[in-house]
């Protein structure tokens, strides 16, 4: 009947991803100056009244350049079956455009004449980054050399590599994971089980977030972290579940009195971890200016669905196979039976005996290994994001070394005109000019482009005099400038910068602009991948104290209404502190300083992503709760039974240090297989929750929290009697 239920759930939940998803991007950028400035475009420049968006083609040749007619023909050839296609607006090459385009920062001929740039342009009806897979395809380069690269481009490679880096994860940790399974548990079939278990928790998950993408905005990578963390934790749960199980049925109970205890104990102990976890998540959702809440909503799903079919499709399938859970035995498994002889009996009693020289030493190494993250510089990665090898970011590169003056990195500064304003006025023009003038000047700044500045040799009196005449008697690049910054509500100031726009200098650029657009009284409002950093920046930190309170406060409510204390709680929390600092310090050693690991691999050192320790933060707190909730489950049972604190913790690392190995490989092993990925932000984020998990179920879960329960003795287990505590009464060690 159970197994009949849980499948006909599994099925109707899994069926939703027939009606198909309706992702949004969920950036609302609440209260973020940076999206109130796009609003103001939108509304200006309603969709297709701008022309829609580009991508651009890099062509060289090693003996033809920019004045070859070979080059030429060649260049023509190899876009000619892109110009034709339906969803192409138009085709700009060097020799189609005004001779003002073809040289300069902006140009379409480099600087030497050896590279040329195409750029291409969508027609606004279609939808570009579906277009661009098939169009792209369509460029034959024939003997030259050519790269795809620029907005649609970059867009399109970022999206697909995150889709490639998610299945690629997935082929290469399933094999692992069974072998270490297998290893744990020293029976296929039991190392099968918790593998079958994920598979309907995945697939639903996937199902409640396609359903829930039709109502209500939901980011695409929800189902990315409903698959990271689906597999994750109802492999981990039906790892503590079946082991349990097999442990009772060893202690010589019949099946079902075996399922009795077992749901009594590790099932507990699942629903605990499964609060814990859907604690840490939840508190993605106080970040709503972010893409973060998705990701807290996939999660808790995932975590909600594998707490359930552990609890109850799994205990099925246990009740049927009985004894037979044990089936296909290997050899080279680990033993089942706590002995009092082997390597975590060994470990147990080092630590009891020797509880102070474990303690301080870790303590310190893990402060150590936090220590760089004092150091963190916060910023949005650009295109360097991607793989060093990856061609759209290898297209920039050649850009900015054969273009003296281009730049990839702009900000914008998108003006309002109140009613009755003009923006040709002879004061908004002086106003404005002096303005753009004043950023130009600027640390970093290459170039400042605008109605009101759209050449740094023309001046306000210039300006004045040309927008005195009609429009048609304007030079034809300041009319394309006109019709693409302005309109009668906005006109938008491009600042085009050379520094990576989560650098120190992009920020403090966006901080300046901001400053001097308020003191010199304008309606402005900045935006750019530097000005969203800086207000991702402010969200995160804004927020990240009511997270946090949360987060803790929660946590330590559900673990004192577990095991009835008030300081392992405040232990617990301090112990996952020390772990995660410690992880953040290791992601700032690797991936913003480098030293070395960018060779190995495969990535630019970058600032770390403001939204990257938030969500390792959040994930991590609760999924390590995984171990804390288990050890304590059968530190706390043995409390009970027998008084003996110093027993108790010991006799509790002995049955469950096999179990958090084997349950901390498995996470190791999903969450590190993401560093083959090939997004610096994805691969920091994989490699970021793999060190956090080791840390937490070697040193800080196996030593460091057995010694400091030994040290703390019986104070451990002590409660106020208004908190429905007493004095505790254990016999005397």
């Amino acid at each position: 009947m159970v197994i009949s239920v849980s499948l006909l759930l599994a099925l109707s939940l899994s069926s939703l991803i027939g009606m198909g998803s309706n992702f949004g991007e969920t950036f609302t950028g609440e209260d973020m100056e940076s999206m109130e400035a796009w609003e103001r475009v939108d509304e200006a420049f309603p969709v297709g009244q701008s022309g829609g968006r580009i991508f651009e083609v890099i062509f060289t040749h090693e003996e033809w350049n920019a004045s070859s007619p070979e080059f030429v023909v060649a260049v023509n050839d190899a876009m000619r079956e892109i110009a034709e296609h339906d969803s192409i607006d138009n085709v700009s090459t060097p020799w189609n455009v005004h001779e003002e385009m073809m040289s300069g920062g902006t140009g379409l001929i480099s600087d030497d004449g050896s590279h040329v740039k195409v750029i291409v342009r969508f027609d606004p009806a279609y939808d570009e980054k579906n277009e661009y897979a098939e169009v792209s395809e369509l460029l034959d380069c024939g003997e030259l050399e050519c790269w795809r690269t620029g907005d649609v481009a970059i867009d399109w490679t970022f999206d697909t590599r995150m889709l490639n880096d998610l299945w690629h994860a997935e082929q290469v940790a399933s094999p692992i994971i069974l072998a270490i399974l297998i290893i744990v548990f020293a029976s296929v079939v039991a190392a099968l089980l918790p593998l079958a278990i994920s598979l309907p928790t995945v697939l639903s998950g996937i199902g409640c977030i396609y359903w829930l993408s039709h109502q209500t905005d939901v980011n695409v990578y929800a189902m990315n972290i409903i698959s990271l963390i689906g597999i994750a934790v109802s492999i981990d749960y039906s790892l503590f579940i079946v082991n349990r199980f097999r442990e009772e049925l060893d202690n010589g109970l019949e099946v079902r009195a075996a399922l009795v205890k077992t749901s009594g104990t590790a099932g507990k102990a699942v629903f605990f971890s499964g609060l814990t976890v859907a604690v840490g998540l939840t508190g993605l959702l106080f970040y709503r200016g972010t893409g973060l809440p998705s990701l807290g909503i996939g999660g808790t799903f995932a975590v909600a669905l594998a707490v359930f079919f552990s609890t109850t499709f799994l205990m099925a399938i246990l009740a049927l196979l009985g004894e037979r859970v044990n089936s296909w035995k290997v050899p080279l498994g680990m033993k089942r039976q706590v002995d009092g002889e082997g390597l975590w009996a060994n470990i147990a009693e080092w630590v009891m005996r020797h509880p102070w020289a474990t303690l301080i030493p870790i303590v310190i190494l893990l402060i150590s290994a936090a220590a760089p993250f004092m150091n963190v510089n916060l910023g949005l990665g650009g295109v360097k994001l991607l793989a060093p090898q990856d061609e759209a970011r290898l297209g920039v590169e050649v850009q900015e070394d054969e273009w003296a003056e281009y730049a990839s990195n702009w900000i914008n500064v998108v003006f309002k005109f109140e009613e009755g304003e003009n923006r040709f006025d002879n004061s908004t023009i002086s106003e404005m000019h002096a303005f753009a003038a004043t950023v130009q000047q600027m640390p970093s700044v290459t170039r400042v482009v605008g109605i009101h500045h759209p050449d740094p040799s023309m001046s306000a009196s210039d300006l004045q005099q040309l927008y005195s005449l009609s429009e048609e008697y304007w030079p034809p690049e300041i009319q394309e400038i006109s019709n693409a910054t302005s309109t009668e509500e906005i006109a938008i100031l491009y600042i085009v910068y050379r520094a990576d726009p989560g650098s120190t200098e992009a920020k403090q650029l966006v901080r300046e602009v901001r400053a001097l657009v308020t003191a010199e009284g304008l309606d402005g409002k900045v935006a750019g991948v530097a000005a969203l950093g800086v207000d991702v920046i402010e969200e995160v930190v804004g927020q990240t104290p009511k997270a946090v309170a949360y987060i803790l406060i929660t946590t330590t409510i559900l673990i004192f209404l577990q095991v009835r204390s008030v300081l392992i709680p405040l232990k617990a929390i301090a112990m996952n502190i020390l772990s995660l600092t410690a992880s953040f310090g290791m992601l700032v050693f690797i991936f913003q300083e480098g030293h070395g690991f960018e060779n190995i691999l495969n990535f630019t050192p970058q600032p770390v992503d403001p939204t990257t320790p938030v969500i390792l933060f959040c994930i991590v707190f609760g999924m390590s709760m995984d171990y804390e909730v288990l050890m304590l489950s059968r530190i706390h049972e043995t409390w009970l039974e027998t008084g003996d604190n110093t027993l108790a913790v010991s006799l509790g690392l002995q049955r469950t240090g096999r179990l958090i190995t084997g349950a901390a490989a498995v996470m190791v092993v999903v969450f590190g297989s993401f560093v083959l990925a090939e997004v610096q932000i994805i691969k920091a984020i994989g490699l970021g929750l793999a060190l956090a998990i080791f840390i937490d179920a070697t040193l800080v879960r196996a030593l460091v929290v057995p010694a400091a329960m030994r040290l703390m003795g019986r104070a451990n287990w002590w409660s106020p009697r208004w908190l429905g505590g007493g004095p505790s009464q254990p016999r005397e060690e």
